[in-house]
């Protein structure tokens, strides 16, 4: 038998399978020297094939390295060493955690003539095995925000409030971030406050124990003005950190993410005690804005239902109130006049029969007035409901009829009515919803305004960048007014409602500006359909 060792004779299969192995490989002859080294182990130890060959395995290790000479003298025995990890050293003398298998050579009449090494750099292992667990739980957050946002379409569309799709977002906020609590604020539309707030985590005697929901002061209000996140090892250190009531949990860690929709700010989440950790970290707070995203489509989306369905009710109510406002003028207009037509007409009978001509008379000129009150009453009924002015006198024709109507009825001192498009004609629908947002607005003023001035102003003019012209409706009346802002989230002003939804459906805009003591405009764009 040849004295050559047994690895310096390896076919060339076997060296090929050196050579394309991802561990390093280096066997060892009896007196524990390098007698093999593979391109694996030059890239994990930094030596070369042709330094590393003859240096003894002392070289390679960090301080003696008690774990790898055991396993090696086991090798030396025959027992084969698996999943051990081991302290070694670079050809820099940088130190390299290392995990290594390591087995006996033996020839082939079974006595052990060296060992081999396999080994990996236990830092490249660990980098490869935190990259699949932020995978694992990239995917696993990624399910979360998935999971939630199918949930929030279908609360949405199911629930009368969304305040379940708003709780559905928090729960998963808190998941993704491993926080004891969430919270969900959905900001008022003047931004000044909260409009809606959920809460996870709480239990329902913590709830009640607190008491009211907070309004959107202290940090809450902060992140309503925020664009950015805000991260905070201890929330009891912040300046903003107060009005807490007596009752509420202990809060240390903090994070805070607005929910936007372009620049505007929707409301917040917001996230305290962070599990398993003192704060909350970066990836935290890149999870939650991904779900932030979900959770701004959802609150748009509420807010749109909610408007719709305030819309819908009012509707109902005008069309409630318009019934009755019908059925009192029928009553006390309409009606009566009908009703004194008819008894000077039986007195004109009587008075005919008994051959009492003057007075007959009389009685018929009285009743025929009656009747031509009746049908002056019906035409105006009418009117109201449909006007017929449109399709007699045109757009502008039927608003001066109806501001002269407005004026007489409400007695404003200065009333003024400014136009250019006298003779013109229009799409029918155009001209309808430029004359019922002009009539609501009259209607309004007359009712609630208390003013002795108005303006109706109807322009038609060039659309900016288009070759088209638009009608610009414009309507301002210099009485008491409102507050636009107190006024924004009620539903009980379905006129402004009404006009802005029947503009915005013809393609235009709308606005209104108003305060108080100094009167009210509403201007209304529409897009002259061709």
């Amino acid at each position: 038998m040849s004295d050559a060792h047994p690895l310096t004779s390896t076919s060339q299969t076997l060296a090929s399978v050196l050579e394309i192995s991802s561990e390093g490989i280096v066997a060892l002859d009896r007196a524990r020297r390098i007698v093999c080294w593979n391109a694996a182990a030059e890239r994990i130890y930094g030596y070369q094939a042709g330094e590393a060959i003859g240096l003894t395995l002392d070289t390679l290790l960090d301080g003696g390295d008690l774990p790898t000479r055991r396993i090696f003298e086991r090798a030396e025995n025959g027992a084969k060493s698996e999943g051990v990890e081991g302290v070694h050293r670079r050809a820099n003398g940088a130190r390299i955690d290392v995990i290594m298998n390591v087995g006996p050579i033996h020839r082939e009449d079974g006595s052990v003539t060296g060992s081999v090494l396999f080994v990996r750099d236990a830092t490249e292992a660990r980098v490869s095995a935190q990259r699949l667990a932020a995978l694992e739980a990239f995917e696993e957050d990624k399910g979360v925000v998935l999971e939630t946002a199918s949930r929030v379409a279908l609360d949405i569309l199911a629930s009368r409030t969304g305040v379940e799709a708003l709780r559905h977002i928090a729960d998963a906020a808190r998941t993704l971030a491993r926080a004891q609590y969430a919270a969900l604020g959905v900001a008022r539309p003047d931004g000044q406050g909260l409009l809606e707030f959920v809460t996870v985590g709480l239990t329902t005697e913590e709830e009640a124990a607190i008491g009211p929901r907070p309004h959107g002061a202290g940090i809450l209000g902060l992140l309503l003005r925020r664009s950015e996140p805000l991260r905070m090892d201890v929330l009891s250190n912040h300046a903003n950190a107060h009005g807490f009531p007596p009752n509420h949990p202990p809060m240390d860690s903090f994070l805070g993410v607005p929910i936007r929709q372009g620049d505007t700010i929707l409301g917040s989440l917001y996230l305290t005690n962070k599990q398993g950790a003192d704060h909350f970290s970066e990836a935290d707070e890149i999870s939650v804005q991904a779900l932030g995203a979900h959770a701004a489509v959802a609150i748009h989306n509420l807010q749109m239902l909610s408007r719709q369905r305030a819309l819908v009710s009012g509707l109902i109510n005008a069309q409630e109130e318009e019934r009755r406002a019908v059925a009192y003028d029928l009553h006390d207009g309409l009606t009566q006049f009908v009703m004194a037509s008819h008894m000077h007409m039986e007195a004109f009978k009587i008075a005919y029969h008994k051959g009492s001509s003057e007075r007959a008379m009389r009685e018929l000129d009285k009743g025929l007035r009656y009747l031509s009150d009746a049908v002056i009453e019906s035409r105006r009924l009418v009117n109201g409901l449909r006007s017929l002015a449109l399709d007699d006198l045109g757009l502008a024709g039927a608003l001066e009829q109806l501001f002269a109507e407005e004026k007489t009825r409400a007695g404003w001192a200065e009333a003024e009515f400014l136009h250019n498009i006298a003779g013109e004609r229009f799409d029918k629908t155009l001209e309808t919803a430029v004359y019922r947002v002009a009539q609501e607005a009259l209607t309004n003023i007359r009712k609630h305004a208390r003013a002795d001035r108005v303006r109706l102003m109807l322009l038609r003019e060039p659309r900016m960048q288009e070759n088209s012209t638009q009608l610009a409706l414009d309507i301002r009346d210099w009485g008491g007014g409102f507050q636009r802002d107190e006024s924004a989230g009620d539903h009980a002003h379905v006129g402004l409602q009404g006009m802005e939804e029947r503009t915005r459906l013809m393609g235009g805009s709308f606005t209104v500006r108003s305060s108080p003591s100094e009167g009210t405009q509403i201007h209304a764009i529409f897009p002259v359909i061709r």
